[in-house]
């Protein structure tokens, strides 16, 4: 036996491929949305199941916390100015919720974490409306900003650690924090 021989292919098979049958332009489409009778049946369907599992769910679900709109009062705003340092440094000039830059006059809202960080006060609004998480540094602000407004009667206590805090924007763990780094 020598090298390969070519060995004969029949591709006769798809010969049909590309033609056009008469019977298949004559074909009717099928329906784009499902006939009225069926489509109020889905709906009402989808009504009692909502009603059955409403009534179905305890009062005391497990539920997202989130922050209320007193809570979000008490967040420090401020309007942002554009300094002559600030105006060369990249540093805090976007918002990282919309990443718009921020703008002279513009009311920003900054978060009680280690890193202060500053949002537009609408961004930020919408976001602690859905979690209670700085959206940058992932620290849970709400019991920074509860924490915060509790009157304390006994001697003033340390503030808490940074590490204590939470976690790294990708998930890691504080593992240091200097607030006043060297030069």
């Amino acid at each position: 036996v020598g090298p390969a021989a070519a060995v004969a292919m029949d591709y006769s098979r798809f010969d049909h491929i590309g033609s056009s049958s008469s019977s298949d332009d004559d074909a009717p489409l099928p329906p784009r949305h499902p006939p009225p009778a069926v489509r109020d049946d889905l709906e009402d369907y989808f009504r009692r199941l909502d009603e059955r599992r409403s009534r179905s769910e305890p009062a005391d679900a497990a539920v997202v916390p989130r922050f209320t709109a007193a809570e979000i009062s008490q967040l420090r705003s401020f309007p942002f100015e554009l300094s002559g340092a600030a105006a060369d440094s990249s540093a805090r000039s976007e918002c990282a919720i919309c990443l718009c830059e921020f703008e002279s006059g513009q009311q920003l809202t900054a978060l009680p974490c280690a890193a202060a960080h500053a949002f537009h006060s609408e961004c930020v609004r919408g976001a602690l409306a859905a979690s209670v998480h700085c959206p940058l540094c992932r620290v849970d602000v709400r019991s920074l900003v509860v924490s915060a407004a509790a009157p304390s009667d006994g001697p003033a206590a340390a503030p808490a650690s940074p590490r204590s805090l939470g976690f790294t924007r990708d998930g890691g763990i504080i593992q240091r924090y200097d607030p006043h780094p060297p030069a």
